[in-house]
C-alpha cells in the first residue's frame, strides 16, 4: 500500500483540497487489490472525497465499503459523514451506531455520536413526539445549535 499517497490524501481532506485528496486516495487504491486489509478503508476516504466534490458515486462507494467491514473504525465514520453531506440525518446516525459496534473505543466514532444522536425532550411534553409542532419547532431549534459540518464530525 502506498502509505505516503494515504498520508497526503488525509491531509488534502483536512485542509478542504477535496480534489487532491481524491487523486491521492485513487492511487493508494490502485496500489492495494480487494484483499487488502486496508482496502475498505482507502475506498471509505476515496469515497467520501468524492462526495465532497458532488460525486453521488462516492456514497455508494462508501457504503460499499462499509458493508464488509468488521474491523475498522473510520469506514464508519467516513460513510456517516459522505451520509450527512448528501443529508441522510438518519443513515449517519446509523452508520456512526454500527461503527461504534465494531469500535467502541473509536474517538472521532464517540464524538460523532455525541453530536448527532443526541435526542432532547420534546418542546411540547403534552403532544406526543411526532406531532408537527413538535417536530418543526425542534428542528428550528436544532439549527439554532450551530451547523454540524462533515469537518466537525471527522476532527
Amino acid at each position: 500500500m502506498n502509505y505516503q499517497s494515504f498520508e497526503k490524501g488525509r491531509a488534502a481532506l483536512k485542509s478542504k483540497d477535496y480534489k487532491a485528496a481524491m487523486r491521492e486516495f485513487q492511487e493508494t487504491l490502485q496500489s492495494v487489490d480487494e484483499h487488502h486489509e486496508q482496502y475498505n478503508r482507502v475506498a471509505s476516504y476515496l469515497g467520501l472525497a468524492r462526495v465532497l466534490v458532488d460525486d453521488r458515486n462516492g456514497l455508494l462507494l462508501c457504503r460499499d465499503a462499509a458493508s464488509s467491514e468488521v474491523l475498522e473504525g473510520d469506514v464508519f465514520l467516513n460513510l456517516a459523514c459522505a451520509e450527512w453531506h448528501c443529508d441522510n440525518r438518519k443513515r449517519a446516525v446509523e452508520s456512526i451506531i454500527r461503527g461504534r459496534k465494531i469500535d467502541g473505543e473509536h474517538e472521532q466514532l464517540v464524538r460523532a455520536c455525541m453530536l448527532l444522536d443526541s435526542r432532547r425532550k420534546s418542546v411540547f411534553p403534552f403532544l406526543p413526539r411526532q406531532h408537527f409542532l413538535n417536530r418543526t419547532v425542534g428542528r428550528m431549534m436544532r439549527r439554532a445549535r450551530g451547523e454540524i459540518t462533515v469537518h466537525k464530525l471527522l476532527t
